[in-house]
This record gives C-alpha cells, sequence and structure tokens, in this order.
C-alpha cells in the first residue's frame, strides 16, 4: 500500500487561496493518482534507460502512431531542435528509427521500436490488469458517473493548461 504523502495537509492548510481540494477525499486521491502516475513513469523511464521528455515522446508514439518531428516537438511544446535530440537520443537507445516516406522523400516519420512498445507494455501490464478488473466490477450507472466526472477533470486540466503558443512565449 502507498502511503499518503506527509505534505497534504500542511499543503491545504497553506493553500493562500482558501482553496482545499487536497484536504477532500476525491481531492487527496486525484493528487494521489498524479503522484503515482508520475512514480510509475519514473520507473519505467529507468527501466528503459531514458529520461521523461524521451518517455512523453514515446507516449506520444505509442499513443498515436508514428508522427513527424514537427508534429511531435508541437505535442511536446517544444522546439525542433530540441525535439530532433530527443529522436536522436532515442535512436541511439535503440527505442525509435525514423522512416523516410515513399511519397514525399523530405518527410520523415518517426516510429516506435516494436521491441520498446513490447517493454513499455511489459513493464506497466499489471497495472493495465489491476484496472482492467476495476473497471470490469462497475456497474453500467458506476461507469457513467465516473466517466462524467473524469471528462469534467480533463476539460479542467486542458483548459487550464497554456496553449502551445503561450508556451512557446513563456
Amino acid at each position: 500500500m502507498h502511503d499518503q504523502p506527509a505534505h497534504t495537509e500542511s499543503f491545504a492548510a497553506e493553500d493562500p487561496r482558501g482553496m482545499h481540494i487536497a484536504g477532500d477525499a476525491i481531492g487527496r486521491q486525484l493528487q494521489d493518482i498524479a503522484i503515482l502516475t508520475r512514480e510509475t513513469a519514473q520507473q519505467l523511464g529507468t527501466a528503459m534507460g531514458i529520461n521523461q521528455t524521451d518517455l512523453a515522446l514515446m507516449e506520444q508514439l505509442i499513443t498515436h502512431g508514428p508522427l513527424s518531428p514537427n508534429e511531435l516537438a508541437a505535442r511536446l511544446a517544444v522546439t525542433t531542435a530540441g525535439v530532433t535530440l530527443v529522436i536522436d537520443r532515442l535512436e541511439r537507445a535503440g527505442h525509435v528509427t525514423r522512416v523516410r516516406q515513399q511519397d514525399d522523400k523530405r518527410r520523415v516519420l518517426v516510429h516506435p521500436v516494436p521491441a520498446s512498445v513490447a517493454q513499455t507494455y511489459r513493464h506497466i501490464a499489471p497495472m493495465l490488469d489491476g484496472l482492467d478488473a476495476v473497471l470490469g466490477a462497475l456497474s453500467a450507472n458506476e461507469r457513467t458517473t465516473i466517466e462524467h466526472f473524469l471528462q469534467q477533470v480533463i476539460t479542467v486540466y486542458r483548459t487550464t493548461l497554456p496553449t502551445p503558443s503561450e508556451k512557446k512565449t513563456k
């Protein structure tokens, strides 16, 4: 069992806006999920021998399929020069390949290496299996309520994050 972070209560008490989401049980659970997600990503990065930026790029490729360097730069909110460095690192480590398109030799797509995708899934399979079991035990009404709640949380995150153009100006 994962212990609650020791700073949670003091965070809620010190919030200058008077907001106490971390003091609410669901707020604490969302905070725990965020912390555990970062810890899982750190462990996966360590297992694969890559850093968190590299892992973020791999996540984009695994989730969305092959992407161009420009698409990856936009999704990661980094410069094309910065994403080139990440792709170079991942290519040297054997996690991605660059594939020049047959119909347009100027266009290159970055592909995840199947063995790296398999390694990723092997690492997170126990978590995915556990989540599948939890989801499988939900009633239709519970699913509807949770889906609605999570969509609202996702909307809050998306509307409070800066747009890619705002990120570049900061």
